[in-house]
């Protein structure tokens, strides 16, 4: 790393990160218009983002804060054939004369997240391409915005007392002498407490709520004051803190917990931004940096930590060109891992800067992944169905996570890291799930594949086949993976008791007609026997074996073969 001298007194340091990445202003119009950190939408073709730049609608007021021109107001750009499309303000029913600030995207882009005037969150519907009327998110994270900023208040100025009352123990003779003399000493000096920097910080920050959110769509990462534990509030380590709050399958933000590992610190830790392989978080910190070169580190820096399945590793600062020693702050970048942002002061005025990366700096990007998105529906009535989908790592035979689809489009969207065969199910209530298996090569370019999903109808006839079950090689014997799969499927029938099955065992064209019946019989009959042993009465199931009388496709290629070999499930009978 080679260090330059100062620009200008009190400038900032010119630094050549040795890495030979550039961070340039971001290639947006109006870049003196102070704005904030973009978010995106789990596939990357949509980033929203808050801004102070002019428009001409009806709602715009100018700032009465000097620094400013006008108020916040959340815009979006889209990824086209021809690159980003220029801002465009989200208008209302979003933007008002209030103030936007902090947008937060779901990872399907359907609801659109952000703080406006007051400790409130808000939630903005999508319908047919247009957000509906923002909504306070239900849930204890914005009660908390209300009953804890009182119950921290209170326990706060209690704990201040506490310290006056620790102060003024060598006056306790006064307190008996002259009870309201010291009531008056003791008031004058709680007064002096709450006027110090730190109470002022602790009541300020129960407004941010800068937020991320996972891209299963199930938790959030949030920057908030919640107060110092063994102190007052929460439980935080002071400043502002990053927390993880559950979101429910009903929208509401619920259960607040503090984010495990060294990652807080007794300073401000804020700007959270998960990237969209789950496991690897980016915020921004005013701690001191004991360990950077001069010129890397300043008021603010952005730091990275990845989970490695247990916590969070220790954070480690990001560097040149993202880190100097002015404020660098809100870092993102999109799936593609391409194109990181930040916000920094560097050259004066904050304003948006980009970085463009390529696979050998991962250590500052996320881990690659692919794109899986599409609509799942009804086979029969084409109809969009609210399901949960399943993505199982075959490869170390676990689940990974599940994903919901929006329960008006039938839409979902998830992130794979690269590298490994999954499984995907789909479980809708009153049908047959739905399996496909893909591997997804660890060295080719990111894409976003196509998969939509039709699930059969509980009816007689209906079928389904096991795509992600597998044998032992010409044999009957059930490898691990495979018992991710049939466990979800013994709840599908528990939910419907009075249909009846069959199961059937079908085989390529290899070997004797006598080896192929009797292999898929032996097949069918060990499938069968599992959804018996996890609760499945053995008076529903039937097993059969059609060996290789029944193909699905023509041919000798081992594409044909490998379709050809399989387990279904057939609806025998039905009266649910």
């Amino acid at each position: 790393m080679v260090l330059g001298q100062s620009v200008q007194n009190g400038g900032p340091v010119s630094v050549v990160p040795s890495n030979g990445l550039v961070a340039i202003p971001a290639q947006l119009p109006d870049q003196d218009s102070a704005d904030d950190r973009p978010c995106f939408t789990l596939d990357g073709r949509t980033i929203y983002f808050g801004s102070r730049r002019f428009s001409k609608d009806p709602w715009r007021v100018s700032d009465p804060n000097p620094r400013w021109k006008w108020d916040s107001d959340l815009w979006t750009r889209i990824l086209t054939d021809s690159g980003w499309s220029v801002p465009i303000n989200l208008g209302q029913p979003v933007n008002n004369s209030g103030g936007q600030l902090n947008p937060t995207v779901s990872p399907r882009g359907d609801e659109l997240y952000f703080t406006g005037s007051g400790p409130t969150l808000w939630r903005a519907k999508m319908v047919d391409g247009k957000f509906q009327q923002p909504q306070p998110v239900p849930g204890m994270l914005n009660n908390v915005f209300y009953a804890t900023k009182q119950n921290s208040e209170a326990k706060f100025a209690d704990s201040l007392r506490q310290l006056v009352y620790q102060e003024m123990l060598p006056d306790s003779d006064l307190r008996l002498r002259a009870p309201d003399a010291w009531e008056l000493h003791a008031k004058e000096r709680l007064i002096k407490h709450l006027k110090t920097q730190m109470a002022a910080d602790f009541f300020q920050g129960l407004v941010r709520c800068e937020s991320t959110i996972w891209p299963d769509g199930k938790q959030a990462i949030i920057s908030e004051n919640f107060g110092k534990k063994n102190a007052y509030g929460l439980g935080g380590e002071g400043g502002s803190d990053l927390w993880v709050v559950l979101i429910s399958n009903n929208g509401n933000w619920d259960t607040i917990k503090y984010l495990n590992g060294n990652v807080n610190s007794e300073y401000d830790d804020t700007y959270p931004f998960l990237a969209a392989d789950g496991a690897t978080l980016y915020f921004t910190s005013n701690r001191p940096c004991t360990t950077c070169p001069p010129g890397t580190s300043g008021g603010q820096d952005i730091y990275r930590t990845q989970f490695d399945g247990s916590h969070w590793t220790d954070p480690v600062p990001l560097g040149p060109p993202f880190n100097t020693n002015a404020d660098d702050y809100g870092f993102s970048i999109g799936p593609d891992g391409k194109t990181a942002y930040f916000v920094s002061n560097r050259t004066g005025p904050s304003r948006l800067y980009q970085v463009s990366l390529s696979p050998k700096d991962s250590a500052i990007a996320p881990k690659p992944v692919v794109i899986l998105q599409g609509t799942v529906t009804d086979a029969k009535t084409h109809k969009p169905l609210k399901s949960e989908i399943f993505v199982d790592d075959l490869t170390a035979g676990k689940n990974q996570f599940s994903v919901y689809t929006d329960s008006l489009t039938g839409k979902y969207v998830l992130a794979a890291e690269r590298g490994h065969h999954f499984g995907v199910q789909a479980i809708a209530p009153g049908h047959l799930p739905h399996s496909e298996r893909f591997t997804v090569p660890a060295d080719e370019p990111f894409d976003r594949t196509k998969l939509d999903l039709e699930l059969e109808p509980i009816y007689v006839g209906a079928t389904m086949e096991f795509k992600n079950i597998a044998f032992e090689f010409g044999k009957a014997e059930l490898l691990p993976e495979s018992k991710l799969e049939l466990d979800r499927v013994v709840a599908t029938l528990q939910q419907s008791p009075n249909a009846t099955l069959e199961v059937a065992g079908h085989t390529d064209d290899v070997g004797s007609n006598a080896f192929n019946q009797k292999l898929s019989e032996e097949r069918a009959n060990t499938v069968r026997d599992y959804l018996v042993s996890r609760g499945v009465a053995k008076t529903r199931l039937r097993a059969v074996g059609y060996g290789k009388s029944k193909p699905l496709v023509k041919g000798s290629s081992e594409e044909a073969r490998a379709r050809n070999r399989r387990v279904e499930m057939v609806v025998t009978s039905e009266s649910d």
